[in-house]
């Protein structure tokens, strides 16, 4: 008989620099190991593969790494050459073998370091014989200084549980674009009309994560479910001087610091950036990424309810759109609600796409007037997308704005 054997390798990939203090490197460790085989019904050659994709952490902050190696060598285990060659010669000896080969997956990835915690994604892949294949993904949270796994109960005020999920729910369906009365088993394909809160939940620097696995609250072709919740809508739940106390404070936006807001539903992922340019000016930078499909025309409105003319926009530029437009006060603009053009209340910036890819990036970048004396600076956000003729809001409910839609309403103090 012939043996198949690959080479157990690692491969270094670029760096990524997670935090301001952290930088990571991936590393891979593969295992693989073929063999020729016989049975009564099937012959041919079976192979098992094992890979492991794993990262490699530096610090300025020793204690940081130090509680970073210790986590990651945890869920890491010992990589050991073969453990795919003793699989293959049990399989076939137990007459298990198929040609169809078996594989093992696993990715360890640092998903976030905030001020006070860090959070390891650990995601599992396999398959190894049946229908399909099986995957399961744990999200598990520590204590920067300690090293400590958290508890979830740790992070959140005491009986939290009620208020959170009524909150994850409402946020849920709003991303799904499903009212609050929309049965979840006909609309979403819930096993049953009741949401439940994950269990799997991870302390991101965007807002928390919450993973549902494959079975768990939908059948195996339902997938992962994962949202992703800003923590500003939390703050009624969150410890005050916990672990995600940086989060909620209202800082105030001082000359050349910068916030950063994410917003996204299954349609569009906004990340805004906003900084302080000047006593006087703000720099905006927008991306949008559209998240689900490919769209034959999309919109972007940036509006500001405290400004109205041209010239409170100093500069501006995009990237992917054909248009990036701007209408002042008393302009003649769409309104949704009515379905016709109407004079605008307050100052409008819209950015027109032709056609949009699907994980497509487009970006808008403006230089803005602050108000003089404006304690906080207003931004409402939305997105219009267009496919097959059919006119597709993003968000799809909250406060609606001078065109008749909801927004995503950014209060930046000042």
């Amino acid at each position: 008989m012939n043996y198949l054997n690959a080479t157990l390798f690692f491969i270094l990939s670029s760096q990524l620099l997670i935090a301001s203090d952290v930088a990571v490197t991936q590393k891979k460790f593969e295992d693989k190991f073929c063999k020729e085989f016989k049975t009564q019904d099937e012959e041919g050659t079976f192979c098992m593969s094992s890979e492991i994709k794993y990262p490699v952490v530096k610090s300025i902050d020793k204690t940081l790494q130090k509680n970073l190696e210790k986590a990651i060598k945890k869920h890491l285990g010992k990589l050991e050459k073969g453990e795919s060659k003793k699989y293959v010669l049990d399989a076939i000896k137990e007459e298990f073998a198929s040609t169809m080969g078996h594989e093992e997956h696993k990715f360890i990835e640092v998903l976030s370091v905030t001020p006070k915690t860090f959070t390891l994604e650990v995601s599992n892949y396999g398959y190894s014989g049946g229908a399909h294949s099986n995957s399961h993904t744990e999200l598990i949270n520590y204590d920067r200084t300690t090293g400590k796994e958290l508890k979830i109960d740790e992070i959140f005020l005491k009986n939290y549980k009620k208020k959170l999920s009524k909150i994850i729910e409402k946020e849920y369906r709003r991303q799904e674009h499903v009212t609050a009365k929309a049965n979840l088993e006909d609309k979403l394909y819930w096993f049953k009309n009741r949401f439940v809160l994950a269990e799997n939940i991870g302390i991101g620097r965007d807002g928390l994560h919450l993973e549902y696995n494959p079975y768990e609250i939908k059948p195996y072709a339902g997938g992962t479910t994962s949202l992703t919740v800003r923590y500003e809508l939390l703050k009624n739940v969150i410890r005050p001087n916990g672990f995600l106390s940086s989060f909620i404070k209202d800082s105030k936006l001082s000359l050349k610091s910068s916030k950063e807001y994410t917003f996204l539903d299954k349609l569009l992922t906004f990340n805004v950036k906003v900084k302080r340019v000047a006593t006087d000016k703000i720099e905006i930078n927008l991306m949008a990424k559209n998240s689900e499909f490919d769209v034959s025309k999309g919109g972007v409105s940036l509006s500001f309810p405290q400004l109205k003319a041209k010239s409170e926009i100093i500069n501006k530029s995009s990237s992917g759109f054909s248009k990036l437009l701007v209408y002042p006060q008393n302009s003649s603009v769409y309104n949704f609600k009515s379905k016709k053009n109407r004079k605008s209340d307050y100052l409008l910036v819209e950015g027109e796409a032709k056609k949009w890819k699907s994980a497509g990036e487009k970006r808008i970048r403006l230089e803005v007037k602050i108000p003089k004396n404006s304690k906080v600076f207003d931004i409402n956000l939305r997105a219009t997308i267009i496919k097959n003729k059919k006119i597709v809001q993003t968000p799809f409910s909250g406060k609606k704005g001078q065109q008749g839609v909801a927004n995503y309403l950014l209060k930046v103090a000042l």
